[in-house]
């Protein structure tokens, strides 16, 4: 019986790799990964795979491409792409806005990130372009400043020179705190249930990414089977429930505040926050979004303003750490802009911070927060003269991408912010570099990341100088949705002396 069913699997997968190789016969021409074997492709390299080994077979693929090649996972066919006009090519094409059916292991839906239907999503990103406007953005500098300065308090009493600190800790609750209350216009102690939103979160974020990267897990029926599905499954319960009653409480809330006198000032009557401009937007149609609409694009937001900017921001320490001497250019930058106190955060002065930015820069180079990306051909993309039909995977490896020798030097690896200095950019291809993605569905919060990065940083090293025992050759890394550290992003702070 058991040799029927496994006749019966191979057979069947005999079938459709048939009818991929043939919809796809076009595609012969694309190199194809090795090891690769017949029938099931490069399946063994992805089945039941650790976070981290997964990662790194995916990395180890793409470090052998230089244009474009191809991966056969059994009867679904991925067309790798690794070269700036390649991917300019894909990314700016506005028929290549599909994503492939591994976005619905997020069970978001109508997610900014996980919204699979290119068209659909397009109109959703105008309607909620407007909701990270630079008056908006703005609005949102000092609660990222009194966040950033009670985290600041926060490490004081681990800040003795020697005691490792787990940086993620206190810049992961830091972000967590801020997109509260930039994103639901909450005081993050008034929500009971905050701690645990994120700890659920972070289990569905880790149980999305092993789905991603073990091919058995694909098939829903297998994937119910696991344990993971269990921990998913609760988490996401705990999760919804937790967002539903925020959306119906300020719902109501807004329901009543309509009753009451409008005021005449518009900045004053417009609430500045994602929640509250998601529950008052209309579409072009007329119509409102829906509370689960409303709930998985919270999910987006909520796990991107986190997340990545918490892991940035640690592996910035990190890397200050381990290299003292940029850490002193930051920190003599930093002194000079905000020469007293009195020096206000504002837009202007965080902008004056170019050496600051170009070290963020050079860790969203090495560590990109979201390592991979993919979209579906709509119509038939034509690449390196090779036609590529419909609903055909395309991925894109950002972390191996970043570290071409031919864009970045022969000692890519080397932490280097001068990398991106103006004289050093020149003549490097507009897409060599993709920390957000590009074209039209990149990161809608671009410039909120990279203003909660500089002001957490400015605080952070204002106050403490960095230091740690690790070296960057010793990192290890795995891929949870996001690129994450294999065990903590350790440092050790002293007070700094003024």
């Amino acid at each position: 019986m058991a040799f029927l069913v496994l006749l019966s699997i191979v057979g069947v997968l005999l079938v459709l790799q048939y009818l991929m190789l043939y919809t796809a016969r076009h595609c012969s021409a694309i190199p194809t990964v090795q090891p690769s074997y017949p029938i099931v492709g490069n399946l063994l390299s992805f089945w039941n795979n650790s976070s981290m080994q997964a990662f790194w077979m995916l990395v180890k693929s793409f470090r052998g491409v230089d244009r474009m090649a191809k991966m056969v996972l059994g009867p679904k066919l991925l067309i790798l792409i690794n070269h700036p006009e390649l991917l300019q090519k894909v990314l700016m094409n506005n028929e290549m806005l599909d994503k492939p059916f591994f976005y619905d292991f997020m069970g978001l839906g109508g997610g900014l990130v996980s919204e699979r239907d290119g068209k659909r999503w397009l109109m959703e990103r105008k309607v909620l372009n407007p909701t990270f406007n630079t008056r908006m953005l703005t609005s949102f500098l000092s609660i990222m400043d009194t966040r950033a300065s009670k985290m600041v308090a926060n490490l004081r009493s681990v800040a003795d020179g020697h005691t490792e600190v787990d940086m993620i800790r206190f810049v992961g609750e830091c972000t967590l705190e801020i997109v509260y209350n930039t994103t639901m216009g909450r005081n993050a102690n008034e929500l009971p249930g905050q701690r645990d939103y994120m700890k659920n979160l972070n289990i569905c974020m880790v149980r999305i990414g092993e789905r991603m990267m073990n091919v058995y897990q694909f098939f829903y029926v297998f994937y119910r089977m696991t344990s993971a599905y269990t921990s998913d499954l609760a988490a996401r319960t705990f999760c919804n429930e937790f967002s539903d009653k925020i959306i119906r409480d300020r719902r109501a809330e807004l329901q009543e505040e309509q009753k009451m006198p409008l005021k005449t000032d518009e900045f004053e009557r417009k609430s500045l926050n994602f929640l509250d401009q998601i529950l008052t937007t209309k579409r072009e149609d007329g119509t409102e979004f829906t509370d689960r609409e409303i709930s998985d694009n919270l999910y987006t937001v909520m796990a991107g303003g986190h997340d990545t900017s918490a892991l940035t921001i640690s592996y910035a320490c990190m890397m200050l750490g381990m290299y003292p001497e940029i850490q002193a250019k930051v920190v003599a930058e930093m002194n000079e802009v905000f020469y007293d106190s009195s020096v206000p955060i504002t837009l202007d002065t965080l902008k004056q911070l170019e050496y600051t930015e170009r070290v963020i820069k050079e860790v969203l180079r090495l560590f990109p927060p979201v390592p991979f990306a993919a979209r579906q051909t709509r119509n038939e993309l034509v690449l390196d003269g090779v036609k590529i039909p419909p609903n055909q995977i395309v991925v894109i490896n950002f972390y191996a991408y970043h570290r071409r020798k031919d864009f970045w030097g022969p000692d890519p690896e080397r932490f280097d912010p001068d990398r991106f200095l103006p004289e050093a950019s020149q003549g490097r291809h507009p897409y060599a570099y993709l920390p957000f993605s590009a074209g039209l569905r990149n990161c809608i919060g671009i410039r909120y990341a990279m203003n909660s990065m500089r002001i957490m940083l400015l605080r952070i090293l204002q106050e403490f100088e960095i230091g740690t025992s690790l070296k960057q050759a010793d990192m290890r890394l795995k891929f949870e949705v996001m690129l994450k550290l294999v065990g903590p992003h350790n440092v050790w702070l002293k007070k700094r002396v003024k």
